[in-house]
């Protein structure tokens, strides 16, 4: 039994927001931020054979960073789950994403 499929969300909008913030590592705030996706755990959720993770699956990391995290920075990639809930919620409390109660 292997793992289930999941569909990519895309959303252009979030991902420009997204290159907008600080870096979350070190929280430089330039145009070299750009919105990095959820690399190397939590597959599948995090994409995969060539496939990236979902849009809301990203934090800002600036060029050096990026860099490093591609490059298999240990402690960097154990961080991307920390940096993405900061990066949501920030989003929610910003009304970037909506959410609605019933």
């Amino acid at each position: 039994m292997g793992l289930d499929k999941h569909k990519r969300m895309i959303s252009n909008n979030y991902t420009q927001w997204v290159s907008t913030l600080p870096c979350s590592e070190c929280g430089i705030d330039d145009d070299t931020v750009v919105a990095h996706h959820l690399k190397g755990i939590y597959s599948p959720l995090s994409g995969g054979a060539g496939v990236k993770a979902s849009d809301y699956f990203t934090m800002p990391l600036c060029y050096k960073h990026h860099t490093a995290i591609h490059n298999g920075d240990k402690d960097l990639l154990e961080w991307q789950p920390y940096y993405i809930l900061v990066t949501l919620d920030k989003a929610f409390k910003g009304g970037v994403i909506l959410f609605y109660d019933k």
